[in-house]
């Protein structure tokens, strides 16, 4: 009887340190255990845009002359350019247009996808907009995010689809919005997407499957290798979504989680080898990370976010500098 009293003494005492234990974790989003090991980056704050709103801050690009482009998920919905003193203009607003993300064009223009169904492309001051509506079958894209091949035409993410319906995609569209071929289908809310720089690979994250992807492409740079091109690379803990992704010059994916305060980076093998955070999350506060930037020529990273504490931009150092994209080559 004494050696049950003990053992049950004993069960009881790891209980007890184990609630102790779960009791003592942040009240924000932990980073799960199989990243915590990882080395861990604090993203500092470089700009409260709106610390009254929980609207998040998303679609951030920068242009030739070294400004920060982004969109703020307010009412109306706004396209904001910071320049290096974080002076703050609005380049774009509307009420009727649910714009969401932002590349820019090696000719100054940025483009913006439009969860409404909308592409808008516009001049780098904001002004003469013109107002794409790129179908498929005479389906509307609700577009989250783009990215510029070499060749000037854009990749996108429809996102909609979920377990029950799988019907996002990855689609291929003209800069001039009058084409638009299927890259990738049957995705669960594709979201984030990114290319490598030789335009044989695309990532891809999946909201509503809280996965990421790996697309192989063929030489045309467009069609997925037949049979093994797509791999699926990683699932996240939480049912918090993976949102946007960016990729450095040495390949690393820099993949936000969103609601999480968190990004994952992975090497070129997709495999996770860092963690960055924001700083505030362990209270709650800018947890709605949903995109970053690498300046270029630099190794500096902006996070967009949102949530309690305000729609704002974080500063983290990257792993290796910016990527040439597009909108910076001759």
């Amino acid at each position: 009887m004494k050696t049950r009293s003990r053992i049950a003494a004993l069960a009881l005492a790891v209980a007890l340190t184990c609630l102790a234990a779960v009791a003592a974790e942040p009240s924000g989003a932990p980073i799960p255990p199989e990243l915590a090991s990882l080395p861990t980056i604090v993203a500092q704050p470089w700009l409260v845009v709106d610390a009254k709103t929980t609207a998040s801050l998303e679609g951030p690009s920068f242009d030739k002359q070294g400004n920060l482009i982004a969109t703020l998920l307010t009412a109306p919905r706004k396209l904001l350019k910071f320049d290096a003193q974080k002076t703050t203009s609005t380049l774009y607003q509307s009420n009727d247009i649910g714009f969401c993300g932002t590349a820019i064009h090696k000719d100054g223009r940025i483009f913006l996808s439009g969860m409404s169904g909308e592409l808008v492309a516009l001049n780098a001051d904001g002004s003469s907009p013109v107002i794409m509506k790129p179908l498929y079958h005479h389906k509307m894209l609700r577009m989250n995010d783009l990215v510029f091949d070499a060749k000037g035409n854009l990749f996108v993410t429809d996102f909609v689809g979920n377990i029950e319906e799988p019907t996002g995609g990855v689609y291929y569209v003209t800069a001039d919005g009058k084409s638009v071929r299927p890259v990738l289908r049957q995705l669960w809310a594709a979201n984030g997407i990114s290319l490598t720089a030789d335009g044989r690979t695309l990532w891809v994250s999946e909201t509503s499957r809280n996965s990421l992807l790996r697309v192989a492409l063929l030489p045309d740079g467009v069609t997925p290798v037949p049979h093994q091109g797509v791999s699926y690379v990683y699932h996240s803990t939480g049912w918090n979504g993976l949102d946007s992704n960016r990729l450095d010059a040495r390949g690393n994916l820099y993949q936000t989680v969103h609601g999480q305060g968190r990004i994952i980076v992975f090497n070129p093998l997709g495999i996770p080898i860092a963690n960055i955070v924001v700083a505030g999350k362990d209270e709650g506060k800018f947890l709605e990370v949903t995109s970053l930037a690498i300046k270029p020529g630099t190794r500096e990273g902006y996070i967009t976010t949102g949530g309690e504490g305000g729609a704002a931009i974080f500063k983290f150092e990257t792993l290796a500098p910016a990527p040439v994209l597009f909108s910076h080559q001759p």
